[in-house]
């Protein structure tokens, strides 16, 4: 299920649609999980500099990967992901 995301040999490439609508290449890199909810990292192909945050939810028939909502949120998260690195160093 959600691990299967990002436990495969080869690292999970999909192309998505940006909010404008646009083709979004991105490479899943990174799972984590902050209390009940599981998050993905994903790294945009085309643009080095871009990273998203999505939100995995489960289906019977397959995980859904979910933007985020809101700024207060992603920046929320960002700082969950920066600590787990920061003891992951330790």
């Amino acid at each position: 299920m959600k691990e299967d995301i990002i436990t495969n040999q080869d690292p999970l490439e999909i192309e998505m649609e940006s909010e404008e609508g646009e083709k979004v290449r991105v490479r899943i890199v990174r799972l984590f999980e902050d209390g009940d909810k599981s998050y993905v990292v994903a790294d945009n192909l085309d643009n080095e500099e871009e990273s998203y945050i999505f939100e995995i939810i489960p289906h019977d028939d397959g995980d859904e990967l979910v933007s985020i909502e809101t700024e207060e949120e992603f920046n929320r998260l960002c700082e969950v992901l920066n600590k787990q690195l920061e003891e992951e160093e330790e």
